[in-house]
């Protein structure tokens, strides 16, 4: 009998998978036998332009600690839309680094055109309030200064270095200090949180 054991268990498995190849699955399932009408109104529901739904979610603005919550959520070369609230022109940067604050760069000459409009077309230290997006319609309120410097991690973006934004309770990597400048941009664009539809 043990001899033959093999045998037999392979018999099992090829009858079984014979099995499940003619006969449908589930075998009692009630969409195992539509009529060619079901089959129209499913496929006539489905893709009927009455029915197609463009659901948006609500957009918001936080005021998150940067040490507990943003530094998580800004994954380093991670794509993000920034919003300047005063000018209202919108910028995307990669974040290439940074442990106090966020150090990034636009993506592209593009961006950084955009960037530097913001400025006046003049490179400086002045905080501005932004709203910066982590996540689909999810907003944080932050400030950027204008002034690249350091080391630069994106070729061709015609600016030499980086810049930083600061979010709630951010420090500077110099002193290591909360600055109080950017700390006041930060509040002034949670406070005009509410502004944000008009910029999307």
């Amino acid at each position: 009998m043990k001899k033959f054991f093999p045998l037999y268990a392979i018999i099992v498995l090829i009858t079984c998978g014979l099995t499940t190849c003619i006969l449908p699955y589930p075998l009692f399932s009630n969409y195992t036998n539509l009529s060619s009408k079901d089959v129209y109104n499913i496929n006539n529901f489905n893709e009927s332009e009455e029915n197609i739904t463009s659901p948006s979610a609500p957009v918001s603005v936080s005021n998150l600690n940067w040490f507990d919550t943003v530094n998580t959520m800004f994954k380093t070369y991670q794509k993000t839309r920034v919003i300047d609230i005063n000018s209202g022109l919108t910028y995307y940067v990669y974040r290439n680094g940074g442990h106090n604050h966020a150090d990034v760069e636009p993506i592209d000459m593009e961006n950084t055109a955009i960037f530097k409009q913001i400025y006046g077309g003049v490179w400086n230290w002045a905080r501005r309030p932004v709203w910066v997006e982590l996540g689909d319609g999810n907003f944080v309120a932050a400030s950027i200064n204008g002034y690249p410097h350091g080391k630069s991690y994106i070729q061709n973006t015609g600016m030499d270095g980086h810049t930083c934004i600061h979010f709630l309770l951010s420090k500077t990597h110099g002193t290591k200090r909360v600055d109080e400048a950017h700390q006041q941009a930060v509040e002034y664009a949670f406070a005009h949180r509410d502004e944000i539809e008009k910029y999307l």
